[in-house]
């Protein structure tokens, strides 16, 4: 039987013309880390209109675009009466809350630890739990923005079930690289095996992780 001939550009750029050759696990990530930035980039001009910098009305319609959260005119609502005209996010910011986006599951097991608690979710401790998730931090710039943007009750803490309701919406739109591989599987079971476990001995003490 013959082989069916390879025929896509993509098809070609990996396999090669005769379909022969061999893809690498580690060329295809970083094939779909380089487009994942070129998205990226592409986003950030479309909702920046082609300017250096993106208005915060303009990154929280890229936030909100595909969202149909029961909130969305609350959010509106903020976005007029709390975000000052004229303030910005540059494209690193940009791409560091990108970055973000791509840890939802371990940044959710950290905010778990609130909700046992029964404690309001304050910015210092929202940035806590991103870099605990991510091991990087967001700009106060990016924290500002979003807490505004989704404080629901004024009290100037962050209602995150739907924010991260939200952001898995925008994340399901895009591309984006999983950050467990092989044996990093194995230390992301651990990981949130051991949270269970500290959860428990707080949760019995009566106090709180953060």
């Amino acid at each position: 039987m013959k082989e069916p001939e390879v025929n896509t550009t993509l098809q070609m750029y990996f396999f090669g013309k005769g379909g022969e050759r061999k893809l690498h696990y580690k060329e295809f990530r970083r094939f779909v880390e380089n487009l994942q930035t070129e998205v990226q980039e592409m986003e950030f001009l479309q909702f920046s209109k082609g300017l250096n910098f993106m208005r915060k009305e303009d990154f929280a319609e890229w936030l909100l675009f595909f969202t149909n959260a029961e909130n969305k005119d609350i959010y509106w609502k903020n976005v007029r009466e709390k975000l000052s005209a004229g303030e910005s996010i540059s494209l690193d910011e940009f791409k560091s809350f990108c970055h973000f986006t791509t840890h939802l599951e371990d940044f959710a097991i950290a905010m778990q630890m609130f909700n046992l608690a029964h404690r309001p979710v304050r910015l210092a401790e929202f940035k806590r739990a991103v870099k605990v998730a991510t091991g990087q931090d967001l700009s106060n710039n990016i924290l500002d923005t979003v807490f505004k943007i989704f404080d629901l009750d004024g009290d100037e803490c962050l209602s995150h079930g739907e924010f991260l309701g939200v952001l898995k919406n925008r994340m399901h739109r895009g591309l984006w690289v999983p950050q467990q591989q092989n044996i990093q599987e194995y230390w992301k079971c651990v990981k949130k095996e051991s949270i269970k476990g500290v959860k428990e001995v707080w949760k019995q003490a009566g106090r709180s992780f953060f």
